[in-house]
């Protein structure tokens, strides 16, 4: 009998540690012989549709790396824009605080029985400077966010490429075929260079504080293009963008290039308390979000990418919000539950059995 009771103890012990715990449920121009790839890359874009403003907010960490044990002192990338566009450093808290908005809502339940499974008006920037070829010009020039950035005008990609070359930018045909298509609308194309420290090993991920840029533009748009030798990178990599507008938008891309895979992570109106938060780190001038505000969160994970064209933004024809699912997590369950009284059953079950057994046995001596 002792032993039938040591053994109904032990199945109770079993059957209150089977009760689950609290867990989640299942559920860029470049110097000689430098390879520069995207590690993440972010934006913020505000569309002021009454001025017809883009404020674009870019915010990239790359990794550099250079043969043999060469150091990789400085790279540079190259954003089109069809304006002059202001350039001011912003908070790269941004970022963090409209990821905040969007996350998902987290959702508390009782475990089932059965278990479970990246620019606004700011400082005047340096003045006009003529270059030292006739058909490059040098619109304006400022260190912002630990970039030198010049501001470059050309009237052909050639002679804009070539000037790039002098000042230690890598001159390839796929960097002069991407700027072609920009340059022939007459759009300007700010060069942003970053320094590293001398010191670095020959492979070193970099980066620096998000820059705003502040240009005039008909639509919003993301400069999707790539060059065509770095379009298929295989490498995953997600492009998200935030924007901020008084609608809800979509983005496409250009005719022929077909749908864009990027996807409405999250959409709505967050609210003009919720925004008031996310006002220091955005700067804008002159950006009041209100109660009818929107912020829409794409996400792009597509490798490679149809970067042959740029993306545009329109209204969506949806204006329904968009959330994410909620994060459930199952709670510990407070009540004793079927599961201990079943034990309790089994094991006297069994119990009886065995004696039983063991007075049949006896029985048979």
């Amino acid at each position: 009998m002792n032993t039938c009771v040591r053994f109904v103890a032990l199945a109770l012990l079993v059957g209150v540690l089977a009760v689950p715990s609290s867990v989640d449920a299942c559920a860029v121009a470049l110097p000689r012989d430098v390879v520069v790839e995207v590690a993440s890359e972010s934006a913020i874009i505000f569309w002021d549709e009454k001025a017809k403003t883009q404020h674009f907010i870019r915010r990239a960490t790359f990794t550099a790396s250079a043969p043999g044990s060469t150091p990789v002192k400085d790279f540079g990338f190259l954003v089109p824009t069809p304006a002059l566009p202001i350039l001011e450093e912003v908070d790269d808290k941004a970022f963090d605080e409209l990821a905040t908005i969007t996350a998902p809502k987290t959702e508390t339940r009782p475990r089932p029985t059965g278990g479970g499974c990246a620019p606004g008006c700011g400082a005047a920037m340096a003045p006009a400077v003529k270059a030292d070829m006739s058909t490059v010009e040098v619109l304006a020039e400022k260190r912002v966010g630990g970039y030198d950035a010049k501001v470059l005008k050309a009237n052909d990609a050639d002679a804009l490429t070539k000037w790039l070359n002098e000042r230690g930018y890598e001159v390839r045909p796929a960097l002069s075929r991407w700027l072609k298509p920009y340059v022939d609308k007459g759009w300007v194309v700010t060069a942003f260079k970053i320094a590293n420290d001398p010191s670095a090993t020959a492979t070193a991920a970099v980066g620096s504080a998000a820059v705003r840029m502040s240009f005039n533009i008909d639509a919003p748009f993301f400069p999707y293009r790539e060059p065509d030798d770095v379009r298929d990178a295989k490498s995953p990599r997600l492009l998200r963008v935030f924007m901020i507008a008084d609608q809800k938008l979509n983005g496409t891309l250009g005719a022929g290039a077909g749908a864009w895979e990027g996807k409405t992570a999250w959409a709505g109106k967050p609210g003009a308390e919720v925004w008031k938060d996310t006002l220091p780190y955005l700067k804008i001038p002159g950006f009041a979000p209100g109660e009818e505000t929107w912020l829409t969160e794409f996400e792009d994970g597509s490798s490679p990418r149809k970067g042959d064209t740029d993306l545009t933004f329109a209204p969506a024809a949806d204006q329904t919000p968009v959330q994410r699912p909620n994060r459930i997590i199952y709670a510990s369950r407070t009540d004793t539950g079927p599961l201990p009284a079943f034990a309790m059953i089994a094991a006297v079950a069994i119990c009886l059995s065995l004696s039983r057994f063991l007075v049949g046995l006896v029985n048979r001596r």
